[in-house]
């Protein structure tokens, strides 16, 4: 059991079905609502057949919230839907995207890719993207060809871009799972946690990674 935990606190791990995700959760705040990442897992399913459906129609999506409540696996699951590997996967972050960074970017989605039917660009701390870079890639958004899906994580709230920017994605605020749904996770994988998993998720809050690498631990110490 132990494996499975750190298998999925493992950065490389890639989920491929729905049960690798938890959070059915919705969430009210003051400045707008957040879905739990297994609802929205669901959406970015969908959003993937009805683009193959329509000739690869590309792609755009855009997931905020706070660490380690899923976003890297949702963008994860997105690639293995489209059966994108480290080949027609452009990955960077945004501190790296300046205006010379996204012409390059733009130049190489406008290619065939000779590994698929898919191209994927990922974008990490997205929020870093300087203003003047974000107004270069809404010209690159709007002449997006088919196959392409572009992908944001970020940390921020999504108000903290430019409606403009933002506005051109599907978006998704995350909200993390509560503690019960953290702790039956927890358990389904390794039973023998006990009444740890529950002390486990109290603590974790809602990071699912922080549990699991808790998790991990205290197995370590008991094997």
């Amino acid at each position: 059991m132990i494996q499975q935990l750190i298998k999925r606190a493992d950065r490389k791990f890639i989920p491929t079905e729905l049960d690798d995700f938890i959070g059915n959760n919705v969430v009210t705040c003051k400045d707008g609502t957040r879905t739990g990442a297994r609802t929205i897992a669901k959406q970015i399913n969908q959003a993937v057949k009805s683009a193959n459906e329509h000739g690869r129609q590309a792609l755009t999506i855009i997931i905020n919230g706070a660490p380690g409540t899923g976003k890297s696996a949702l963008a994860k699951y997105a690639q293995f839907l489209t059966g994108c590997n480290k080949w027609n996967t452009t990955k960077c972050n945004g501190t790296e995207c300046k205006v010379e960074k996204i012409d390059e970017i733009a130049a190489s989605l406008q290619t065939t890719s000779l590994f698929g039917d898919w191209r994927m660009l990922w974008i990490d701390e997205a929020d870093f993207i300087p203003r003047v870079a974000q107004a270069r890639f809404l010209t690159v958004l709007d002449d997006l060809p088919d196959g392409v899906i572009v992908i944001l994580t970020s940390n921020c709230r999504l108000t903290d871009f430019e409606d403009r920017f933002h506005s051109r994605f599907q978006a998704f605020e995350i909200a993390g799972p509560d503690d019960k749904e953290v702790a039956s996770f927890l358990l389904r994988l390794a039973p023998e946690l006990g009444q740890a998993a529950n002390q486990i998720a109290t603590f974790a809050g809602g990071n699912v990674r922080q549990a699991l690498l808790d998790a991990q631990g205290i197995l370590q110490q008991a094997a």
